[in-house]
């Protein structure tokens, strides 16, 4: 990737060329996350464990894929007009609002699809990871809420200092879930040794 970034500064395709490589690396962050390389070279030899994870992932990319339509149907007609161009469509926040605010109960309802497949694959194998399988699980329904009052606050105006009270109730429960997922851990290792 450093010598195609060489090239590209060479041949002076910079900025074309820095917009693939964000690309692959994030494909590659996106592959890794959500485990898509196991469940791949896991295909030849299916397990049922394998055929729920594997469900899973297909319908949580599904469902991301759909968020993107949901979220452009949520747009108000009235908000854009035939003059508009992109660079104006981006930047209106009351347009982005009202995407996000379309676009976020789909998306998560797939990112969640697949963290619950991943939870439930791991807990039928007996592994430990559950456990951050569950505080992911946790993490992302405690982000919904600030993401929620962000889009209100693109779209309504609000203040952003709405923002203080989901942000620290979602730290809370995410705080409070991981001290005590980790305290048991802590003791069902303790009992096994």
């Amino acid at each position: 990737m450093l010598l195609i970034g060489g090239i590209g500064v060479v041949t002076g395709y910079t900025a074309e060329i820095f917009a693939v490589l964000v690309s692959i690396l994030g494909g590659a962050f996106l592959i890794r996350a959500f485990d898509i390389d196991k469940a791949w070279a896991n295909w030849a030899k299916p397990t049922p464990e394998g055929f729920i994870r594997l469900f899973t992932l297909i319908t949580g990319l599904i469902l991301i894929a759909a968020s993107v339509p949901a979220g452009i149907a949520s747009v108000g007609v009235e908000n854009i007009s035939a003059d508009l161009g992109i660079l104006q469509i981006i930047a209106d926040n009351v347009i982005v609002g009202q995407f996000i605010s379309g676009m976020i109960p789909f998306l998560w309802i797939g990112i969640g699809t697949i963290f619950v497949g991943i939870l439930f694959n791991n807990w039928l194998n007996r592994k430990l990871r559950h456990i951050s399988d569950i505080l992911r699980v946790i993490a992302l329904v405690s982000v919904y809420p600030t993401l929620h009052q962000f889009t209100n606050i693109l779209i309504y105006e609000e203040s952003s200092f709405s923002l203080i009270l989901p942000l620290v109730a979602g730290f809370g429960v995410t705080a409070a879930s991981a001290t005590i997922l980790i305290r048991k851990y802590k003791k069902k290792k303790d009992i096994k040794s």
